[in-house]
């Protein structure tokens, strides 16, 4: 160790070269150290004295070094200015091609991809416009179409049916690009919903006005009781009605539909027989017109099944089969009717008790020949005939 080191030795390096090191922790302890806590007054002059005495003696040594060393001081500083000039010059020139490079691409590219992006989006746009045009062709073409089979017989529904949809369809998938086109809102307004309401109103009106009622004729009363030998030119326009349903109204629709021509039968047999109750000589005919309406039910569920409808609809209606429903609910209907004629007496009462055999037979056979299928009714002549059972056994 030299004279100069050793004479300041007593200097605590470490307690200045530490990171926690702290002025006024350092301060507070040299003035505790050098006087009585217990004393009142307190002598700054003495922990100043100190460290003015250790600032010059780090000033001396500080001077001493760099007396001593100040040749490789100047020599060190003298190559750090050459290296820093040298690398200073090597970004300089490289920053000059950089700007001279970026100028040449401005000019040879960035100045032409202002017309090339204008361009661009001028294609973009013919491109989208044309298949505006192109899906508004498509829109136009589907209702003129739309318009010729509005216009056919009935039995083409399906296929005006498909155009609706078909229609429907392209004018919301292009609902956003179409949107204040005024060619887009008045084809939905003038031709999809009319024809829409139109079609579904065509087909209600076909499956109301289908039926399998007798027909009077001059030597009695005839009907046709067996589906298959249905008109030709009526099962195709009610099996066409159905399919129009579900494409345009989907299976709760057509289910809907199912179930107020069901409530319509219900209904009207359900007068028919409380009439009869009153005036007996109708009670036979009024029987088979009964059985001939289940039949028309029965006919339409097996329509239904030809075209792959009757599980869903039966499934929406919660039912087995069209005809148990009818049945149950004729039933339903029926039976208080019976109690209020058998609780007010008189003549009917009477004649309908005498003749409750014949009156049960009627009606089993009323539900059977409404079956149409010898395999099966039990439930259905249960319900029909414990409608009677206020009669008496």
């Amino acid at each position: 160790m030299t004279a100069t080191a050793s004479e300041i030795s007593y200097i605590d390096y470490e307690t200045f070269l530490s990171p926690s090191f702290s002025p006024h922790a350092f301060a507070s302890t040299l003035i505790t150290s050098t006087n009585d806590p217990s004393d009142p007054t307190v002598d700054l002059t003495t922990p100043l004295s100190r460290v003015l005495f250790d600032l010059q003696e780090i000033d001396t040594h500080i001077h001493t070094l760099t007396t001593t060393s100040s040749l490789p001081l100047l020599t060190y500083t003298s190559r750090s200015h050459t290296a820093s000039t040298s690398l200073l010059a090597a970004i300089t020139a490289q920053t000059t091609a950089l700007n001279a490079a970026y100028t040449r691409l401005s000019q040879s590219i960035l100045t032409r991809s202002e017309p090339a992006t204008q361009l661009i989006t001028t294609v973009t746009n013919l491109h989208t416009t044309t298949s505006l045009l192109r899906e508004l062709g498509r829109a136009l073409v589907l209702a003129r179409q739309l318009e010729i089979q509005l216009a056919e017989s009935p039995t083409p529904m399906i296929r005006a049916a498909h155009s609706v949809v078909e229609l429907r369809k392209l004018l919301a998938a292009n609902a956003a690009s179409m949107d204040g086109i005024d060619l887009a809102t008045d084809l939905h307004r003038l031709i999809v919903t009319p024809a829409e309401s139109a079609l579904v109103a065509r087909s209600r009106e076909t499956l109301g006005s289908f039926s399998l009622l007798p027909t009077a004729t001059a030597g009695g009363t005839a009907f046709a009781l067996d589906p298959a030998v249905v008109a030709e030119g009526q099962r195709p326009a009610v099996t066409a009605a159905l399919q129009t349903l579900q494409l345009l109204q989907g299976g709760s629709g057509l289910a809907g539909t199912i179930q107020a021509l069901l409530n319509t039968q219900v209904t009207a047999s359900i007068a028919l027989l409380t009439r009869a109750l009153t005036a007996l000589t109708m009670l036979d005919r009024t029987l088979v017109e009964v059985a001939a309406r289940c039949r028309t039910l029965v006919a339409v569920e097996e329509m239904l099944a030809g075209v792959g409808l009757a599980a869903e609809v039966l499934s929406e209606l919660d039912t087995g089969a069209l005809s148990t429903s009818f049945f149950r609910s004729v039933a339903a209907g029926w039976e208080p009717r019976v109690r209020e004629v058998v609780a007010r007496g008189g003549t009917n009462a009477r004649i309908l008790r005498t003749g409750r055999e014949k009156l049960r037979e009627g009606v089993r056979g009323c539900v059977l020949k409404g079956l149409g299928d010898e395999g099966r009714g039990e439930f259905e002549v249960a319900v029909m005939v414990g409608a009677v059972g206020s009669l008496g056994r």
